[in-house]
This record gives structure tokens, sequence and C-alpha cells, in this order.
């Protein structure tokens, strides 16, 4: 039996959360929690980028392409929302977790300053 689209994207997403935890483990062990700081903000501003870059193009032939088509049919338009939203789910989902970094990150580095202090 063949696996569906949503589970092997449901697999990838797993293998990307895995793959930040353990990133992040490693950063922990070699810059400590400032690191884990930076890769979560880089996690963060990598999804937003993508997400508005989705949106809006900003260079190349997209760019013309937009500007050179026509209005589209309402079934156009909703198909083009619905791929747009299947694209952005596990965007929002990574954007999430680059979330969760930088809160583990500030949070660690501020239980650091505040173990020193004692």
């Amino acid at each position: 039996m063949r696996p569906s689209a949503r589970t092997v994207a449901n697999s990838i997403a797993w293998i990307g959360i895995f793959t930040l935890i353990a990133v992040s483990l490693g950063v922990v062990l070699v810059l400590g929690f400032p690191g884990v700081l930076v890769l979560g903000l880089l996690t963060a501003l990598t999804c937003v980028r993508a997400e508005l870059s989705e949106r809006t193009p900003t260079w190349g032939q997209t760019v013309f392409e937009a500007q050179a088509t026509r209005s589209r049919s309402p079934e156009e338009s909703a198909a083009g929302a619905e791929a747009m939203a299947r694209t952005a789910s596990p965007l929002r989902y990574y954007r999430a977790c680059g979330l969760i970094l930088i809160a583990a990150g500030l949070l660690g580095t501020a239980w650091q300053i505040w173990a020193m202090d004692r």
C-alpha cells in the first residue's frame, strides 16, 4: 500500500523537528543557550522570508509574470489560495518551532546569568 501525501509530509515534518532538536543540543554544547537563541532566530527568519517570498514576487521572471497576468476566475483564485494554504501550513509550524527555540534560548541565557550571580 502506498503512503498518502499527508503521511509523507508528516514524516518529513517529524524528521525536520528531530533535526532541529539534534542541532539545538549540539549548539547548546558548543555555544550555550545564546547559540539556541541564534538558531531559533535563523529558523523563524527563514520561515518568515519563505512565506513572504511566496506571496509577493520580489525578483526575477516572476515579477514580470505577475504584472502580465490578467485577473483570474474565481475557481483559479480558490485553487491558488488552497495551494498557498497547503504550503504555508508547514512554514507556520516551523516558524513556531523557531519561536520556541528563541524562548528556550532567552530563558536558558537568563538562567545562566542568574546562576552566575549566585
